[in-house]
């Protein structure tokens, strides 16, 4: 079923909220909105792709809304850590820690994002 296009952003639609308009997250720019009482951190990737996750950095909660894209992940601002905004997960410093201090890192949340007719939804997953 298409979301209902007369919903104002918050609004939800079978789970799905509308967030923003398209036309307000640009390549490579992130936006922090809230969505049924809960923080959403929304990316346009370098190329297109749009994410949605979690603002808050599993390191240790810094606001990732303050951090960059690079290379299809978010740059913590407070220790540069990279987490996928695919996959959530953790890219640096995974690759360079022990295997016992890496299997340790946890992955950052992601939302289920789509995009439609001019508007950028977002899926919470509560039931």
């Amino acid at each position: 079923m298409a979301p209902n296009m007369s919903f104002e952003p918050g609004r939800s639609t079978s789970r799905w909220h509308k967030a923003v308009s398209s036309e307000s997250l640009p390549p490579r720019s992130l936006s922090k909105v809230r969505i049924g009482g809960e923080a959403v951190l929304l990316a346009r990737l370098e190329d297109g792709t749009l994410a949605a996750s979690s603002p808050v950095c599993p390191h240790e909660a810094a606001d990732l809304a303050e951090g960059s894209i690079y290379m299809g992940a978010i740059n913590c601002p407070r220790h540069h850590y990279l987490y996928d905004l695919r996959t959530g997960e953790n890219r640096y410093p995974r690759n360079v820690f022990p295997a016992d201090l890496a299997a340790r890192l946890e992955p950052l949340r992601l939302f289920d994002v789509k995009e439609e007719q001019g508007w950028i939804w977002v899926r919470l997953g509560e039931e």
